[in-house]
């Protein structure tokens, strides 16, 4: 059953893999400079939002579908659904209550870097319906972005609404992935294995947010 079920990940992973591929080589150094660096001194960072995305208005998508009790990965993300039903529930605890919450103040340290962040940053992303202020939300966050790509010919036609043509990856360094992450074993060995971590935002043709994924590419 163990073998069974690592077979299904490493497969689905693959997949990821083969469709996300290349995002890593395509980022650069040009966005390094913390564009944000006026506001962080007093804490006073925003930014606009188009709607406050939840379940109903924007059902969580994995590539390119929606994922229900009939999805395959249904199981992965059933309890992180019901944990993170909107936008709002993915944010720190002082942000729930606002009439007009800050999407920046994701709370890293309940949502993690895992499963919780793919749910979260599409939520996130869904809210903000719009490739600058997505790419700016990344920034605030210290993410590398990379350019937004197509995969998929002009003269591809989608075989749903939902279904990714384009993709883009933003990425931590390992020591930025271990400051919201930090393992012991790593701490009392001084051994890691990853080499850093990535998100990657899967898009409509539309160019609507339609998937997203969280990568650790290992040594």
């Amino acid at each position: 059953m163990l073998i069974k079920s690592f077979g299904v990940r490493y497969f689905i992973s693959a997949v990821l893999l083969v469709w996300f591929g290349g995002v890593s080589a395509s980022l650069s150094d040009s966005n390094t400079e913390d564009t944000w660096a006026y506001c962080r001194t007093d804490d006073s960072c925003e930014i606009a939002y188009h709607h406050l995305a939840n379940q109903d208005t924007d059902p969580f998508l994995f590539l390119g579908k929606v994922v229900d009790q009939g999805h395959p990965q249904w199981k992965r993300y059933r309890k992180l659904l019901r944990r993170y039903p909107d936008v709002v529930s993915c944010l720190v605890e002082s942000e729930h209550e606002k009439e007009e919450p800050n999407l920046l103040k994701l709370d890293w340290e309940e949502v993690g870097t895992g499963s919780g962040a793919e749910v979260c940053v599409f939520r996130i992303a869904r809210s903000l319906s719009s490739l600058d202020k997505i790419t700016a939300w990344l920034e605030y966050h210290s993410f590398r972005v990379g350019s937004y790509d197509r995969y998929r010919s002009e003269k591809f036609i989608p075989r749903w609404e939902t279904q990714p043509v384009s993709n883009m990856g933003a990425y931590w360094s390992l020591d930025q992935y271990r400051e919201k992450n930090p393992s012991l074993i790593v701490a009392l060995t001084g051994i890691d294995l990853i080499q850093g971590y990535e998100l990657i935002l899967g898009f409509s043709e539309n160019g609507q947010v339609v998937g997203a994924s969280s990568v650790t590419p290992t040594k």
